[in-house]
């Protein structure tokens, strides 16, 4: 990583991929990337020629699960090993798989307005030891009992 990549990838705006109807998550290019809601795209790498970002907008869409996220982020960004925010808001995911942990730099994930109804979905992602940041409310466990202090129990990271 040159160092004017590092700078850009620290400092850029999200790739934004939401309100695009999506129904699931495929490899795509990084043209499908929406710039009209922050003024344009994040600036993209030299070698791979893909987005110099950290974050990336997929919430508003019609996603049920995310599986395939790997390919997808690997698709889009030139170092998907560095994304630290995903925001997956107001989709229909029951289901948290597995594809999100092979990202150990998240730091934000929300989640909240989506359909996840069990409580051992949270477990998932205790393997992501840097994560400060994670949203459930508007999903069917944020109206069980103790939902708050099973979160703050299972991800004492947060």
């Amino acid at each position: 990583m040159q160092i004017d990549e590092k700078r850009e990838l620290e400092t850029s705006k999200p790739v934004d991929f939401s309100l695009k109807k999506l129904k699931s998550l495929e490899a795509t290019g990084p043209e499908q990337a929406r710039a009209s809601r922050l003024g344009g795209v994040p600036e993209r790498g030299a070698q791979r020629k893909k987005f110099l970002t950290r974050s990336v907008w997929l919430n508003n869409n019609k996603l049920k699960n995310i599986k395939n996220l790997d390919a997808f982020v690997d698709s889009i960004l030139e170092f998907p090993e560095q994304l630290g925010w995903i925001d997956f808001s107001f989709n229909h995911i029951s289901e948290i798989h597995d594809s999100i942990l092979k990202y150990p730099a998240l730091k934000i994930v929300y989640f909240h307005g989506n359909c996840i109804d069990s409580l051992d979905q949270v477990l998932k992602l205790r393997n992501l030891k840097v994560l400060k940041t994670v949203t459930f409310h508007g999903n069917p466990i944020s109206n069980l009992t103790h939902y708050r202090s099973y979160i703050i129990a299972a991800l004492p990271q947060v």
